[in-house]
């Protein structure tokens, strides 16, 4: 209707739409069909039973590209959990790709592990960009081989000790739980043989439980081995309306 009202009075005495006239028109047109951004569109995959409940490895993704990779654990996984060390591999949703990741896994760590602030039962979201195969292949022990110093995020050091199916930890030596604080989250990087293998957000169960909602920056190298979309943020939130805490990757930017 307004469209149309406009249109009747901008005409001349010739009944014909003047060229100025007939811009504003075009314009009102388009702004009238303008719907805004695309919401971002969540894809799951598979849950699998973790404690008492499940998990699940999701993807956001807006206008087909991915934004956010992270993990979704239904409140009831926090309970119920195995005595001793656990892990469980996470199907990515079918049909999405998000390089350079390639596969997730959550590791339970009923006592926690060293080093000391490490020393809590925690989870350990592993975001592998090796395949299933190069990471099983990868042994105990020392690992010295230098990983080029445009490839390692500021202030991060290595761990050396290569843990199989893993490889070597790289912490933020700023981080809370090394400045007196006691550790509830915080973000790792993996190598092996000199090749960032992971990311790795590390959360205790009892943050998780806690109805967190933190997000916190992800520290960057000045450059990555692979080409893909990294995050630039990570996430630890409850999801009150399903029951869920969610751990993400966030802000996927192509690097």
């Amino acid at each position: 209707m307004l469209v149309a009202a406009s249109a009747s009075l901008a005409r001349g005495r010739s009944g014909l739409l003047t060229p100025l006239a007939l811009g504003a028109l075009i314009l009102l047109a388009a702004c009238g069909s303008d719907t805004g951004p695309t919401p971002p569109h969540e894809l799951d995959g598979i849950p699998i039973q973790v404690g008492n409940g499940t998990a699940m490895a999701y993807v956001m993704t807006t206008n087909g590209t991915a934004t956010s990779l992270g993990v979704a654990l239904s409140n009831s996984a926090l309970q119920g959990l195995p005595t001793s060390d656990a892990e469980w591999t996470l199907p990515l949703p079918v049909g999405v790709s998000v390089p350079p990741f390639d596969h997730v896994m959550i590791n339970w760590n009923a006592q926690g592990h060293p080093p000391a602030p490490y020393m809590l039962p925690h989870f350990d979201f592993h975001f592998y960009m090796i395949t299933p195969a190069v990471q099983a292949a990868i042994t105990p022990g020392a690992d010295t081989v230098t990983v080029p110093a445009q490839y390692v995020p500021k202030d991060y050091m290595s761990g050396v000790e290569s843990v199989p199916n893993m490889g070597v930890h790289w912490v933020d030596t700023l981080s809370a739980e090394f400045t007196g604080q006691t550790f509830d989250h915080t973000f790792i990087y993996g190598f092996t043989k000199g090749t960032m293998a992971f990311v790795e957000p590390m959360v205790t169960q009892t943050f998780l439980a806690s109805s967190p909602d933190v997000t916190s920056p992800v520290k960057q190298p000045d450059a990555f081995q692979k080409p893909g979309r990294y995050p630039m943020w990570y996430s630890v939130k409850a999801d009150a309306a399903k029951g869920l805490v969610r751990v993400s990757l966030d802000s996927l930017t192509d690097r």
